[in-house]
C-alpha cells in the first residue's frame, strides 16, 4: 500500500480532488489484484462504474468506490462467498481487512461483502462494497482487459493484471438499463462520456433490450428512457463533483443533452427487439435465446 506521502504526491500530480480519492482508487486496484491472485476472477466478470474507470475512461473518469461483478461459471454461490472470505482473511500488499458477520451476506441474486480496508497509515480504514451478481450470465464473451495506466502504478510492487470483464458494449447496455430504472447522476455522467465515442449501435441496442427484458417489468423504450434522463430532479451534482478531478466541473444540462443525443439510436428497434421490449411477462424465452445466439455469431 502507498504511504500517505506517496498518496499526497500522486493527488497533486494527477489533479485528484483529495488524497482520499487516490487512496480509494489504490485500494480498489489492490482488491482487484487480490481477487485475481485468489482465483476469484476465474468465476466472475468485472463490470460497473469502477470497470469503466479502470478499463475505459482512465484517470479522467469519475471515481467509483465499489467493485461489481457478474458470476460467469457454475460455481455455487456459497463456495464463491467462501473464496471471498478466505481472500479477505489475511493481509495483502499492506492492507488488512475487517469483516464482521453482518458485513458479508448472501442475497437472492448473489453475494456481497463490505470490508473495512486498513493500512499502516490509516488504522481506521476505508469501507469498500464488493458485490457479485448471479442474476444473469454475461451475454457476450468475457475477455481479460488491461487496466489503463494510473499515476501510482509505478509505485506498486507489481504490474496490475488484466481483469476478465464484460465486453464494453454489454457494460454500456447495463448502464442504459440502470438509467432507465433510476435517476442517478453517476449513471448520467458515465453515459454522457460514453455517448461521445464511436459506438457499435447495432450491438448495444439489442443488448440493452435483452438487459431490460431479463429484469422484468417495462422493456426498453427510448421515450421512457429520455424522460427518466431529463427528469432527474434527484440528481446530486455535489456528489458527482466529489468524484471528479479538480479541473472537472459537472455540467448537468450538457450531460443530459449528450445522453439524449448520443443514445437516440435506442428508438430504432428492429421487429425482434420490439417484440422483446413489449414482453413484460418474459414469456418470449425462445426469442431472447435466438437474439443472444445472433449476437454471438462470429463473422467469417
Amino acid at each position: 500500500m502507498l504511504t500517505l506521502n506517496e498518496l499526497r504526491k500522486v493527488a497533486a500530480r494527477s489533479g485528484a480532488r483529495d488524497i482520499g480519492n487516490v487512496e480509494i482508487d489504490v485500494i480498489l486496484t489492490l482488491l482487484l489484484q487480490l481477487f485475481n491472485d485468489a482465483g476469484i476472477c476465474e468465476h466472475v466478470a468485472f463490470k460497473g462504474g469502477t470497470m469503466l474507470r479502470k478499463m475505459v475512461f482512465g484517470p479522467r473518469g469519475r471515481l467509483s468506490t465499489d467493485l461489481d461483478f457478474t458470476c460467469r461459471t457454475d460455481i455455487d454461490v456459497d463456495d464463491l462467498m467462501m473464496m471471498i472470505l478466505d481472500a479477505l482473511g489475511k493481509p495483502y500488499e499492506g492492507l488488512t481487512f475487517q469483516l464482521k458477520d453482518k458485513d458479508w451476506y448472501l442475497t437472492d441474486d448473489g453475494c456481497a461483502a463490505n470490508p473495512i480496508c486498513s493500512h499502516a497509515e490509516n488504522a481506521k480504514g476505508v469501507n469498500i462494497k464488493l458485490q457479485i451478481s448471479t442474476r444473469e450470465r454475461p451475454i457476450l464473451p468475457v475477455v481479460a482487459v488491461p487496466q489503463i495506466d494510473q499515476e501510482y502504478f509505478k509505485l506498486l510492487g507489481f504490474t496490475p493484471s488484466a481483469i476478465p470483464s464484460l465486453a464494453f458494449e454489454e457494460a454500456v447496455a447495463e448502464k442504459i438499463r440502470a438509467a432507465s430504472q433510476r435517476s442517478k447522476i453517476r449513471d448520467l455522467h458515465d453515459l454522457s462520456e460514453i455517448g461521445g465515442r464511436r459506438l457499435n449501435r447495432d450491438l448495444i441496442r439489442p443488448l440493452a433490450v435483452l438487459k431490460m427484458w431479463n429484469s422484468g417489468g417495462p422493456g426498453l423504450d427510448y421515450g421512457r428512457f429520455s424522460q427518466r434522463v431529463k427528469g432527474g430532479g434527484d440528481y446530486d451534482v455535489g456528489d458527482l463533483a466529489n468524484l471528479l478531478r479538480r479541473d472537472q466541473k459537472p455540467d448537468l444540462e450538457g450531460m443530459i443533452r449528450r445522453v439524449l443525443e448520443g443514445f437516440r439510436f435506442l428508438a430504432d428497434l428492429t421487429a425482434a427487439e420490439k417484440a422483446l421490449a413489449a414482453d413484460a411477462s418474459r414469456k418470449k424465452t425462445k426469442e431472447a435465446e435466438a437474439l443472444i445466439a445472433a449476437l454471438n455469431v462470429v463473422p467469417a
